[in-house]
């Protein structure tokens, strides 16, 4: 068996990412059908479907390396990031699918837009093609953590903000949001103020030969 990315897949070794991207979609989708048949075919599907997401994260990688760097998408990402905040994931996928230079950024927001579908599994391929991409991508890094812990269930979130919007707020609040360390300062600095004017006074008090804090 060849170990070709462009022939499991498919598809001519100067094949553009979007045919690659169809040639991986078709393929897959074949796979899947047996992906639960019992016996050999099943497990012959789940080695094929694994072989063929390797052979699409290579293959997308040369042909991406290929290709001219002309800076294609940078306005249309504008368009996807805003109809992802108008929570409108069908618009942003339309966006996406005209970019054919399919960058780490672009794989980063089709994981975006799968998650806002919830498509977890899905979502959690295009991040880890993304970070396969740029390994040392800190914010594709985040953000694929903080799906794995969703998908695990040992940490509830409610939208993609939770994820995506997390990967940006980590740092010197011990990775919370700047709206949970301002609620968390103002309900702790209320309280330890409160504690010592007490004390003050109590302190005070005594001077003059009063309590007012009986058990101090």
């Amino acid at each position: 068996m060849s170990n070709n990315p462009f022939v499991i897949l498919g598809v001519d070794e100067n094949a553009s990412q979007s045919e690659i991207l169809d040639a991986y979609k078709k393929k897959r989708s074949e796979y899947q059908e047996h992906l639960f048949d019992a016996g050999e075919a099943g497990d012959t599907a789940a080695r094929k479907i694994t072989e063929l997401d390797d052979a699409y994260q290579r293959a997308m990688e040369i042909a991406l390396n290929r290709a001219t760097v002309t800076g294609e998408g940078s306005s249309t990402f504008e368009k996807v990031k805003q109809a992802i905040r108008n929570k409108n994931p069908e618009d942003a996928q339309k966006e996406l699918d005209d970019i054919t230079n399919r960058s780490a950024e672009w794989h980063y927001f089709q994981s975006i837009v799968f998650y806002e579908k919830n498509w977890l599994s899905d979502s959690k391929k295009q991040l880890e093609i993304a970070l396969s991409m740029e390994p040392d991508n800190e914010k594709y890094s985040r953000a694929l953590e903080n799906l794995k812990k969703k998908i695990d269930g040992s940490k509830p979130y409610e939208s993609n903000q939770d994820i995506y919007h997390q990967t940006t707020t980590q740092g010197a609040g011990g990775g919370r949001t700047y709206r949970q360390r301002s609620a968390g300062a103002d309900a702790s600095d209320g309280c330890c103020a409160a504690c010592q004017a007490l004390i003050c006074a109590d302190c005070c008090c005594e001077c003059m030969g009063g309590d007012l804090i009986r058990c101090c």
